[in-house]
Formats: structure tokens, sequence, C-alpha cells
């Protein structure tokens, strides 16, 4: 039906994350739901330039539990979206068993849109930590700054490619199966991420986020880049003070 392009690799962002393609009667229905209006928009955006169809086909509902759902029902593009890239499950299945998810390395490699795939991917299940920690010792007090860049994903096959996808563009991450994590820690890498990869324009921390709730998501971490050989313009700030006594 199409090739591998910017949209679609986009939109296999959104699908691994918070999306999924799930069988409904004889067809399928593809579905997308978050707290970000401007991931929804960029969601149908994805679907309606992808495969040619009416915008008016992609309904979009603010649910009771303040998601905003993108929902489209249809056979074709749910037919093509499993055929060639197999299931978007992530989840573990009711008896334990993992799903066979795997990322379609090659093809974003060779296609040229792994920042797209990622900067999505990042934008849903990912954000941004920095926060001062501090410990007593003989010598009087310790702090420092932790600075990551995470996304979280409990799937380990789906870990390795996302952690594939990062190196080729020479960004080193740690694969924290404890925490279901992948994080980018060292200076270097966390730049090059912020060069080449980003987070969707618009988005924000939510409520998960202990320190950033409310901030877009691209402004912490030009904070947190800007932190670097000053840390005092974070340990000063109002939110931190009483973790600094």
């Amino acid at each position: 039906m199409t090739h591998m392009n910017q949209k679609l690799a986009m939109l296999l962002g959104f699908l691994y994350t918070d999306g999924c393609v799930s069988p409904k009667g004889k067809s399928w229905r593809i579905y997308f739901a978050v707290k970000s209006q401007e991931l929804v928009d960029l969601f149908r955006d994805c679907v309606v330039t992808t495969f040619a169809i009416d915008p008016k086909r992609v309904r979009v509902r603010v649910r009771t539990s303040g998601l905003t759902a993108a929902v489209v029902d249809s056979k074709s593009i749910g037919t093509y979206l499993t055929t060639r890239f197999g299931t978007f499950r992530t989840l573990k299945f009711e008896n334990g068993d993992l799903p066979k998810t795997k990322l379609p390395v090659s093809a974003l490699k060779k296609s040229g849109y792994v920042e797209d795939f990622l900067r999505v991917a990042f934008s849903c299940d990912g954000g941004v930590s920095l926060y001062p920690a501090m410990r007593n010792s003989k010598n009087g007090k310790t702090k420092w700054l932790i600075r990551t860049v995470f996304i979280s994903c409990a799937h380990p096959q789906m870990r390795s490619d996302y952690l594939a996808l990062l190196k080729s563009l020479g960004i080193y991450v740690r694969n924290v199966a404890t925490d279901g994590k992948l994080k980018i820690e060292r200076e270097r890498d966390i730049r090059l991420f912020a060069k080449k990869i980003g987070f969707v324009d618009g988005v924000k921390a939510t409520l998960d986020s202990k320190f950033w709730s409310g901030y877009e998501k691209n402004e912490v971490l030009r904070i947190l880049i800007n932190s670097y050989g000053q840390p005092a313009t974070i340990y000063q700030l109002p939110k931190f003070s009483e973790s600094m006594i």
C-alpha cells in the first residue's frame, strides 16, 4: 500500500507506544490515546496522509479518564500494518508470555527516518529526569545532579531494538531491565539526542513527573543541557529548596 516514509515511521512510533491495532469483527481498529492534544493531532495527520483517507474517518473523543482517543476502523489499513509489521502489542498476555513484538529496525534504518520514529516514541513513552541528589558523608554533604533522558519499555526485545536504533545515530544508552527503561545519561549522548531527536513540540511532562509536570519536554531538555557547568541554576530552583536542606 505504501513504502516507508516519514509519516509512516512516525505512525509506527505511535502504535508501538500508546496505540494498538486490534481485530474488530472482520475488520481492524487502529487506536491511539494520550492526554496530549499535540500527539493526537499528529497521529491523525500521519494516518490520513499515509493511507490517503478522509480525515473524518479518524474519530477523536475525550474519554472520562482524561485521555483523548483517536480511532479509525479499516480492514485494509489494519491488514497492511499487521501483515508488514506483525503485532503492536507490548504487554504480557494473561499467562505471562510476551508477545512476539519487534521494531522494524532494518526498514527504519534503510529509510532514513529513524529520528522521526524515535521522536514520537520518546514523546509518548519517554521523558527527562532532572533533579538534585544529596548524601551525607564524614566530609559533609555531597550533592550532584541526576540528568537522564529515558524511554520506558517493559518488552526486552523492543528495548534491544530501541538500543540498536539509537546506536545507529551514535547515541549510547543504558538498558536497565529492572526498571524497564533505556537511559541516556552521558553528556555527549544527551546533547546528541537533543540535536538529532528531541521531542514533539508542545508535548508536556505529565503528572508522573514529580518536578516538571506541565513543562514542555523540550524545555526541560534545554534546561538540563544548560545546567552543564552551572548546576547551581538547578539547585537554586524553588521546587528543589526542600531537598537541598
